[in-house]
């Protein structure tokens, strides 16, 4: 056969794996979601959706069931896509299949990143191995906004990679990462590293380009602070929702992995007492979390990293105990330390083959999500878009392995 014909035959047999899996994918959403039907497994997705109805039926951003009080407990990202479907006349099940559809284009993005920096191999086995970690078809299946925030992330890397490095890029670029934050805050903690991602990958620095980037951030944010400063008579950027997930994460009775099971009674019936509204309950939360790291500052460090090391881990203690099992446990335990363990495979060939820079920044911003998420409560469902970075370094490790293996079977010559 030709060398022609092997590229073809290559090139051909990679995109008919990757539409095979993303048409698996795309098929096995919409029977799942048929067989979900309108059943909501967490609390969440019940909030998300009453927000969004409030929205459309009394055009209120309302937490409470009879739409009075506003809110800025989410912020507003998500549930602005929620209810743009449901007025569209879409409902659970177009939402479900939103998230998978949005899954199978996050898939095709990473791999055309993956074959713009030569990783064809890992490449061809990407699709595979996303459809081997379940983990993400079943948040796929939840209203909730994981999915979404990581197909726009790496969105975003994509297009830092591909574009010069130009103002308009750069407002653009910012523009997308304030939409990203405005459907998951938890973003904000990675912001830094999202600001030099253009140095990384380009090895240029330009203030210029970094200020336009905030500045797109700005644009997007800015009219979400006016309407809360509005309606609160004070400054919240985001939402009200940080000083709680802060104590759940730094208080006498959090642990390294117990999340919103902990007892905050104590806080919730002085937040009673003081007849609180939601602005200050979120600052108490938070005063009372730093108080407590002030007066217990070697529990806090403690306790700090084991919430790092407990990000890398495969199992979460969840609010909604009939949403745990054992089956569960155990196929995310065989399915991510997999995946972990080829990306960590690839410091062996380091010295033989240097990080190339899209592999630098997939790892910082792993590592740096690890760091920020253990501030906070423990949550797989946060670090599910970093493990889409996880698997893309484990399938350039292939590459790496592939390459290896090919030039230690070469006969050697006298």
């Amino acid at each position: 056969m030709k060398i022609t014909n092997i590229k073809t035959y290559l090139i051909t047999s990679e995109k008919s794996v990757l539409f095979i899996v993303l048409s698996l994918i795309a098929l096995a959403g919409f029977i799942y979601s048929l067989v979900l039907g309108e059943q909501l497994r967490f609390q969440d997705e019940g909030h998300y959706l009453r927000m969004a109805n409030n929205l459309i039926k009394h055009k209120i951003y309302s937490y409470d069931i009879n739409a009075i009080y506003p809110t800025a407990f989410h912020p507003p990202g998500y549930t602005i896509i929620i209810a743009s479907v449901i007025a569209l006349g879409g409902g659970i099940l177009t939402l479900r299949m939103l998230n998978f559809l949005s899954l199978c284009l996050c898939i095709f993005i990473i791999f055309h990143i993956l074959k713009k920096h030569d990783f064809s191999f890992g490449a061809r086995w990407l699709p595979v191995i996303i459809f081997c970690y379940p983990v993400l078809f079943f948040t796929a299946s939840t209203i909730y906004p994981q999915i979404i925030a990581a197909t726009i992330f790496v969105f975003i890397i994509y297009i830092a990679d591909n574009s010069a490095p130009k103002s308009l890029n750069a407002i653009f670029t910012g523009g997308l990462y304030g939409m990203l934050i405005l459907i998951s805050p938890s973003f904000i903690m990675v912001l830094p590293v999202m600001i030099i991602t253009h140095y990384i990958l380009k090895g240029r620095f330009s203030f210029k380009y970094i200020m336009a980037f905030i500045l797109g951030i700005a644009i997007i944010l800015t009219p979400w602070a006016i309407r809360n400063y509005i309606v609160f008579h004070r400054f919240v950027l985001l939402s009200n929702n940080a000083g709680k997930t802060f104590i759940l994460g730094n208080s006498e009775n959090a642990r390294p992995n117990t999340g919103e099971g902990i007892d905050l009674s104590k806080y919730d019936n002085e937040i009673k007492r003081l007849d609180l509204d939601e602005v200050d309950a979120d600052r108490y939360y938070k005063k009372k979390a730093f108080e407590w790291i002030k007066n217990n500052p070697k529990d806090f460090i403690k306790l700090y990293l084991l919430k790092f090391f407990n990000y890398f881990n495969y199992r979460n203690e969840l609010a909604t105990k009939i949403e745990q099992s054992k089956l569960r446990d155990i196929v995310m335990f065989f399915t991510y330390y997999p995946i972990l363990l080829l990306a960590m495979l690839r410091a062996l060939f380091i010295k033989r083959y240097p990080l190339k820079n899209i592999e630098i920044l997939f790892i910082i911003f792993y590592i740096m999500s690890a760091f920020s998420n253990a501030l906070f409560l423990p949550r797989i469902r946060y670090r599910l878009p970093f493990d889409i970075l996880l698997i893309c370094l484990s399938a350039a490790t292939l590459d790496y392995i592939k390459s290896y293996l090919k030039n230690i079977a070469k006969p050697t010559t006298n």
